[in-house]
Formats: C-alpha cells, structure tokens, sequence
C-alpha cells in the first residue's frame, strides 16, 4: 500500500529511470498487418473481447482473396510482419467452422492458417507471425504452482481448456 501513497509524478519518474537503466530510451519494433483469419474460437474466456460465435451470413474465415489484400495494404503501408490472429480451434466447437474448413479443403484452422501464411510470405513477402493459444514463438508460456499467483491471474481462465491445470503467463510482442 506504500505505493498507494506515493505521487503519480514520483511514480512516473522512478518506473522513468528504471526502465532507461535496464533498457536505455531506444524502443524497437516491426511494423505488422493485422490479419484477423478467423474471430472464432473453442474457448469461452471471459476477458476476451476478440472472438465471438458464428454468425448467420457471415464466413467463419477470411477467404484466401481476402488475407492477400489485407497483406498487400499493409506491406504497401510499410509493414514488415503479417500478424495473423485466431482463436483455439474453433472447428472442435463449431459446426460452421468445420464446413467450412471443409469447403476450402482443409481440416483444421492451423492447416488453413499455414495456407494463408505461405500465401502472404509468397506474395507480399511479409513475415508471417502466428498468434494463438500456445504459440512458442508468440506467446511464452509459463507454468507456475504457486496458488496466490493462480488466484490473481488465472481466476478467467477456468473455462480455457488449456489452462486448466495451471497459469499461462503471455509475453505479448
């Protein structure tokens, strides 16, 4: 509660000179092109606010057409990565996801979504980067038994069939 009492300005300025001792003032990045392949997703997490259920007249995922677009916008914007985003394989949980996987001759979301990466990387060149649940080169997941951590910042994730047994700490880029 100490810091409760601090000044915001005190605050402000330590996490200042924290963050320039351990990281200097440089601050990098790669520009990227959301490509949103599908907002379905097997999970019900309730802190969610991306994914949604199906909906009457709309394709449950963006048509091979539709991703190059959007990639070809955003390299032509300067963009260097393809950030494709997903839920949990939706496909398990959806009857309109797996018809329509089926259609586009596919089984599962992961095989549509190395489809559509190979096809942004060949076309656009764009580097195409991954974002799902469990992804090792998106998001670190880290195990931990210690209950107070649990409590804190796992208590939404009870119904993430992947989390049940312990936290996933993300590493968002």
């Amino acid at each position: 509660m100490e810091l409760l009492d601090r000044p915001l300005e005190d605050l402000c300025a330590e996490a200042r000179a924290l963050r320039d001792e351990g990281h200097g003032r440089l601050v990098t990045y790669s520009p990227k092109v959301f490509i949103p392949l599908t907002k379905l997703c097997r999970d019900v997490c309730h802190y969610c606010t991306f994914a949604r259920p199906p909906r009457r007249g709309e394709r449950a995922y963006l048509t091979l057409e539709k991703v190059l677009e959007i990639a070809r916008a955003g390299a032509a914007a300067g963009c260097r990565e393809a950030l494709f985003t997903l839920g949990d394989k939706p496909e398990l949980r959806y009857r309109a996801a797996r018809e329509e996987l089926a259609a586009l001759g596919c089984e599962t979301t992961l095989e549509y979504l190395h489809r559509a990466a190979a096809a942004v990387l060949e076309e656009t060149g764009l580097l195409p980067h991954l974002r799902r649940p469990r992804s090792g080169s998106l998001r670190a997941g880290a195990r931990t038994s210690a209950r107070r951590t649990r409590r804190r910042a796992c208590g939404s994730t009870r119904s993430r069939p992947q989390a049940r047994s312990a936290c996933r700490l993300r590493a968002e880029s």
